[in-house]
């Protein structure tokens, strides 16, 4: 078994944190490929924990998932079993309302990163790949999510990536967040596009929506489906998280509040609009 690691190490302060998390693979073959900042001096610390990494320089376009195609383009994906995509998630500045759960602070990276907090863990997320065949992607539950209406131009956008591409899919569900780990040659149909950093947009401070990078997150799991596997939880799911998540959309219910990509602030009580703000220049 061999698995491809990409880590794109935007943050630099935080390598010693996502080094950490690698060391949940070291009884792995694995090789490792880290994309970060032309100006990055610290390749002997990655050398040292890993020395048959890559470190591979890249312009500041497409978030992690620019990267993550360059990459995808320097190998052959049949040479990888599994293939692990990380990348460094800030703490959260302000509470984030996904679907299924509010997140704040490191929460949202830490179930992202969940099935490398220990050598247990991952072993337990590569059973899932080995006892089910029909598992191509894991992730935590709470972030396996279905394309909703709050960003319709990454949902047109990734239905054109998905045409062309051959794909076709009903089952529209993707990790938010983009790290997890998946079958690699899930990932095959991607090398199709030619895509370069030119092609991405350069990031924006607002994370407005509608980008190629948006886009392809949701590719990136509407794939998976396409290919005829399905996107599992690496945890268990329990009653008491089942019974958190039926609250937290009764009160999303009874009240909501949130601030699309432009800027303009909605309030909605039992789903009736309340307030609207106007939209930020």
């Amino acid at each position: 078994m061999k698995i491809l690691v990409h880590l794109h190490l935007y943050y630099q302060d935080m390598l010693d944190q996502m080094l950490d998390l690698l060391k949940s693979l070291d009884e792995v073959d694995y090789d490792l490929y880290v994309t970060t900042s032309p100006d990055f001096s610290e390749q002997d610390k990655i050398k040292n924990f890993h020395n048959q990494s890559k470190i591979l320089p890249v312009p500041n376009r497409g978030y992690d998932l620019a990267p993550f195609v360059y990459v995808l383009q320097q190998v052959n994906l049949d040479d990888y079993d599994y293939l692990i995509k990380l990348h460094t998630k800030r703490d959260l500045p302000r509470p984030a309302n996904l679907p299924k759960c509010s997140l704040q602070g490191g929460e949202w990276r830490n179930l992202l990163t969940g099935f490398l907090h220990s050598p247990q863990a991952f072993r337990q997320a590569l059973e899932q790949f080995e006892k089910h065949a029909q598992v191509g992607q894991l992730s935590h539950s709470l972030l396996i999510i279905s394309s909703g209406k709050e960003d319709k131009e990454a949902n047109r956008r990734a239905g054109e990536i998905m045409s062309q591409m051959g794909l076709k899919t009903k089952q529209k569900t993707f990790v938010a967040g983009t790290m997890f780990i998946c079958r690699a040659r899930l990932m095959q149909p991607l090398k199709k596009l030619h895509l370069t950093a030119q092609d991405f947009d350069a990031p924006l401070a607002s994370h407005q929506g509608g980008t190629l990078a948006h886009a392809l997150e949701r590719v990136l799991g509407w794939m998976i489906w396409a290919q005829g596997y399905k996107i599992a939880s690496y945890n268990q799911e329990t009653l008491s998280g089942k019974l958190k998540i039926l609250g937290y959309h009764i009160k999303k219910f009874l009240y909501r509040k949130y601030t699309n990509s432009k800027g303009v602030t909605r309030i909605k009580i039992c789903k009736i609009p309340v307030y609207k703000s106007a939209e930020k220049l």
